[in-house]
């Protein structure tokens, strides 16, 4: 990656406010790490932007992105096409593109590389089932924009979008692996990113997007879900109800209606069986109302079997 013009850029900003090297890097990094910045030979992390963001008052996440990106028009169209096919949950599809696209010049780096190893750690651990070699992708994804990256440090950082994304991914294979203490730790250490830098960021010119927002409640309810599997009731209700009351704060219905699920698994678990139906009919209609029919159908099947409870009680 050329940091260059980012690091020109930087340096005349610095001048126009009348600031030293050091006065920069005071508590953020060292006046050495600014120097390199500026020549183009040191590629800063995003949570070193969002400090020099803090200190110049003024995002600097947009201006770093054109150089980091590959906007190209090829770029776009690839990383369109990826996204689609992976909201699509195609992962046929997706696989075809990640092998069109990863060979072109424009998907050797920043973000447009970044969804290269996404797709193929998706690849990975849903048609091979190569947990371990989808791992790899991660990790490999998300050092491009964060060298230092480990399971141990994750809150110490902020993250892009797709580079949340990868998080999220390394933490479902360490749970396939049946590494459930690494898999909860990678999610608790996102959760703390989430709510510290994005959710509630203490200057008003760091806005949590809409991604970020369903980010959030996916790793609630992930976090919830686990803690569920291995028995931790009451931590596993504490966290769907934070992802619960976060959705209707935010008026955002695509995790709702999971979450009100999961809520219901839990009561139903804790013998709670009154309130339990209660969420079991508003599970009923909250998929009804969002035109989740696949998941509605599989859930009133099952029902009668996995919860007879709710159907016997007064």
């Amino acid at each position: 990656m050329n940091n260059e013009y980012f690091g020109k850029f930087l340096q005349e900003l610095r001048i126009s406010r009348n600031m030293t090297r050091e006065q920069l890097a005071k508590d953020i990094c060292t006046p050495k790490q600014i120097y390199r910045i500026e020549k183009g030979v040191y590629e800063p992390s995003l949570y070193l932007i969002n400090q020099l963001s803090i200190k110049f008052n003024m995002d600097l996440n947009e201006y770093f992105k054109t150089y980091f990106a590959n906007n190209s028009i090829i770029g776009l169209e690839g990383v369109n096409a990826i996204n689609a096919a992976i909201e699509r949950e195609d992962v046929q599809l997706l696989k075809s593109l990640i092998d069109k696209y990863e060979k072109l010049e424009d998907f050797k780096k920043g973000e447009n590389l970044q969804c290269i190893c996404y797709g193929n750690a998706l690849c990975s651990a849903l048609i091979e089932k190569d947990y371990k070699t989808s791992l790899e992708y991660c990790y490999k994804g998300i050092q491009i924009e964060c060298p230092n990256f480990s399971v141990d440090n994750i809150s110490k950082f902020t993250y892009s979008n797709v580079g949340i994304t990868l998080i999220t991914c390394i933490s479902q294979n360490y749970f396939a692996m049946n590494q459930f203490t690494v898999g909860m730790n990678v999610l608790f250490g996102l959760l703390e990113v989430l709510e510290t830098y994005i959710l509630n960021a203490p200057y008003p010119m760091f806005q949590a997007p809409q991604f970020s927002k369903k980010i959030y409640q996916g790793v609630l309810y992930n976090i919830s879900a686990h803690l569920l599997n291995k028995g931790d009731l009451e931590d596993a209700l504490h966290y769907v109800e934070k992802g619960l009351q976060f959705s209707i704060k935010e008026y955002n219905l695509r995790f709702l209606p999971d979450l009100t699920y999961m809520k219901f698994k839990i009561l139903y678990k804790e013998q709670n069986y009154s309130e339990a139906k209660e969420y079991y009919n508003r599970t009923v209609y909250l998929y009804k109302i969002t035109n989740k029919d696949d998941k509605l159908t599989e859930l009133e099947e099952s029902a009668g079997i996995e919860y007879p409870e709710i159907f016997t009680e007064n």
